[in-house]
């Protein structure tokens, strides 16, 4: 069985070709996930230097960590936030609980971090065990 008949994997095509020439390119930006876990980590200040000293203007962070959201202050590196898989599962059941969560870990920081987008946990698939949240 064809999963697009004819007529409509045409007019995906004349949709593709009517929106592409309206898609504006934009310069290339570099990401990078910036994990706490380690020994003999640098600073979060030395860390967020380096960034910016080679041109990385996005960090995604996997939870919020006070010191590394403070080294971000007035870096304009965009950051994507995750709330850690430990955190999911009572967020996501307690909308008090997720307010105060944005409420310790956002708003604080709100001012002077280039927030671009807060994730919901990481690698998280349907057949882990709740206590792995």
């Amino acid at each position: 069985m064809e999963l697009l008949s004819k007529p409509y994997a045409i007019a995906t095509l004349l949709l593709i070709a009517i929106f592409l020439p309206s898609l504006q390119v934009t310069e290339a930006q570099i990401g990078v996930c910036y994990g706490r876990l380690g020994n003999n980590l640098p600073s979060q200040q030395e860390v967020v230097a380096l960034y910016r000293n080679n041109g990385i203007t996005r960090m995604r962070l996997y939870g919020p960590d006070p010191g590394s959201l403070q080294a971000l202050r007035n870096s304009n590196i965009g950051l994507i936030l995750d709330v850690p898989n430990s955190d999911v599962t009572s967020l996501g059941s307690n909308a008090a609980a997720a307010n105060t969560w944005v409420q310790n870990n956002v708003v604080p920081y709100a001012s002077n971090v280039n927030f671009r987008y807060i994730s919901v946990g990481n690698e998280i698939t349907p057949n882990d065990a709740v206590d792995k949240y």
